[in-house]
């Protein structure tokens, strides 16, 4: 087996493993937990100062973010086909503007714009879904790196949103593809990776 299929083999385990002990977790926990995380998150220097912010639409039982949006220019994933990767797309309704995507999860209308890449990279405060994190801000996404490209070049470090219960206190296995994340939020605590962003005044 090469190091490289080890790595995946891993991932893959603990793929199993973290999406298993989110998704056990009781509905009326969820939406406790959620609103703690809403709480963290909005604490954060780096999400109060910034005007505009990359999030995603819960899908199954990934973390609702969906009532901080507002007061914020939001962008959000669309897939494109023709590169078969993600772009980001602004969007002012969360109702009008999105419709079914890929793996049935919403995202922005075909008719709206995709932003331009630069402004993206260099402006925008990306809030990011993963299936786990470690405490020195590796994550471990769903295994198709659609995450890590759309990630590239971003100039201000990524938060990831998850439960604490996908927090692992041991090292996850990556490569060096794998965009590190700059701070890590659960419904217990705030984990700040990279300290020159800040977490609270």
């Amino acid at each position: 087996m090469t190091a490289v299929s080890a790595v995946e083999t891993g991932k893959q385990v603990l793929r199993k493993k973290f999406t298993g002990l989110r998704n056990s977790l009781d509905p009326e926990v969820r939406r406790r937990y959620d609103a703690d995380i809403r709480r963290n998150l909005s604490a954060l220097r780096c999400y109060r100062e910034a005007e505009c912010v990359a999030a995603f639409i819960r899908h199954g039982a990934e973390v609702d973010l969906s009532p901080i949006f507002k007061g914020k220019r939001l962008f959000l994933p669309r897939f494109n086909a023709l590169d078969g990767g993600y772009e980001m797309v602004a969007v002012k309704d969360l109702e009008l503007d999105l419709l079914p995507g890929k793996y049935g999860i919403p995202e922005p209308s075909p008719s709206l714009p995709a932003a331009d890449p630069d402004f993206v990279t260099s402006r925008v405060l990306f809030l990011v879904p993963a299936v786990a994190c470690d405490r020195q801000g590796h994550r471990l996404g769903r295994g198709g790196g659609y995450y890590d490209r759309l990630l590239s070049g971003v100039k201000i470090p990524p938060v990831a949103v998850i439960y604490s219960c996908q927090l692992s206190d041991s090292a996850l296995p990556g490569t060096a593809r794998d965009i590190p994340m700059g701070i890590v939020v659960t419904e217990r605590e705030v984990v700040e990776v990279n300290r020159e962003i800040g977490v609270k005044k």
